[in-house]
C-alpha cells in the first residue's frame, strides 16, 4: 500500500469500524449489577442512607426518611490503551495482521468495567465502603440490636451454605430496626463454580431425590474474569434501583490516533500510534445488597 495521506485516513477509518466492532461482540457481566452513576466533576460524593425506602401509612404529619446518613467519595481514575503499526508494515500491506489486535483493543474497552468491578469484588475485604467498614465485613455496625456480617468464611458453596447466606440476607434489619426487605436473587461464580452453582437452583432434585427447595431462587452469572479466585462466590439482590455495587463513568472508550505524517511518533519512530483512552472508578454502594462467601 503506498504510503499517502488518503489511504493513513482510510486505515484509520478501518481499525476505528474493527475497534467498534470488538466493543459491540464483548459480553460483560458485572457491569449490570453496578448502579451506574455518570460523573461530570473529578469527584463524586454520596451520601447513602442506612436504609431502603418503603411507604408508611400517613397518620399525622409526614416522617421524612433521612435516617443517618453517609459521606462516601469516588474519584475518577484514568485509563489508557496504545499500539503501534510500523510505517513499513503499511507499505509492505501487512496492516490486516494488526486487525485482530484492534479488535480486542475493542473488546477490552468494552470488558473495562467489568475488570475493574471484579477489582472491587475481590477487594471488598479490605476496602471501605460507606460505612467506614469494609465492604465485606462481619461487623457492619447498622443494627441497633448487633453488627451484621455479609462476609461468610469457611463456606464452600453447597446447597445448605447457599440457603445460609441467601437467609442472613434476607434478615438484616435497618438502622430504625426493621427489615431492610433484601431480596438476593443472583448467584456470581467464577467458571470453577459453574456446574455447582447450575446444579443448586436449577436442579429438581437433589441427593438421594429430595425436591430441592432452592430451585428458582437465583440466577447464576458466571464471571471469567474471578477465575483467579476458584473458591469465592457471592450473593446479590439486584431488584433495586441502587445496587451494591457503583459504577461511576466520566468518559466513555474514545479511540483516538497520532497518524499525520508531521506527527513526531512518525518521524522519529516511523510508527503510527492508536489509542483508546476513558475514565471512570468502581465504588460500593449498601453493603447489605451483596454478600461473599468463600469455602
Amino acid at each position: 500500500m503506498e504510503v499517502t495521506a488518503p489511504n493513513i485516513k482510510a486505515l484509520q477509518t478501518g481499525y476505528s469500524g474493527i475497534f467498534r466492532s470488538g466493543m459491540t461482540t464483548a459480553q460483560t457481566k458485572l457491569e449490570a449489577l453496578a448502579t451506574p452513576m455518570p460523573s461530570s466533576a473529578r469527584t463524586n460524593t454520596y451520601g447513602w442512607m442506612a436504609k431502603l425506602l418503603k411507604m408508611r401509612r400517613w397518620d399525622g404529619p409526614r416522617v421524612i426518611q433521612n435516617l443517618k446518613t453517609f459521606s462516601y467519595m469516588l474519584e475518577n481514575v484514568p485509563f489508557e490503551l496504545t499500539v503501534g503499526v510500523q510505517r513499513r508494515d503499511i507499505r509492505d500491506d501487512l496492516v490486516g495482521v494488526y486487525n485482530p489486535l484492534f479488535d480486542d483493543m475493542g473488546r477490552q474497552a468494552k470488558l473495562w468495567p467489568d475488570q475493574q468491578l471484579r477489582d472491587a469484588l475481590q477487594n471488598g475485604t479490605t476496602n471501605l465502603c460507606f460505612d467506614g467498614l469494609p465492604f465485606f465485613s462481619t461487623a457492619h455496625p447498622l443494627n441497633p440490636a448487633g453488627n451484621q456480617s455479609n462476609n461468610f468464611t469457611t463456606t464452600a458453596l453447597t446447597g445448605p451454605n447457599f440457603a445460609t447466606v441467601r437467609a442472613a440476607m434476607g434478615a438484616y434489619t435497618g438502622e430504625d430496626g426493621e427489615p431492610l426487605g433484601v431480596t438476593p436473587g443472583v448467584l456470581i461464580v467464577p467458571p470453577q463454580l459453574e456446574d455447582t452453582a447450575n446444579s443448586i437452583v436449577t436442579l429438581e432434585y437433589g441427593t438421594g431425590g429430595i425436591s430441592n427447595v432452592q430451585k428458582g431462587q437465583a440466577r447464576v452469572i458466571v464471571v471469567p474474569q474471578l477465575a483467579n479466585q476458584g473458591t469465592t462466590w457471592y450473593v446479590a439482590d439486584d431488584s433495586n434501583a441502587l445496587k451494591g455495587l457503583i459504577w461511576q463513568l466520566r468518559e466513555s472508550p474514545i479511540f483516538t490516533s497520532k497518524a499525520e505524517f508531521r506527527d513526531d511518533n512518525v518521524f522519529f519512530e516511523d510508527q503510527l500510534i492508536f489509542g483508546v483512552n476513558a475514565e471512570g472508578v468502581p465504588g460500593y454502594g449498601p453493603w447489605f445488597l451483596m454478600a461473599r462467601a468463600i469455602a
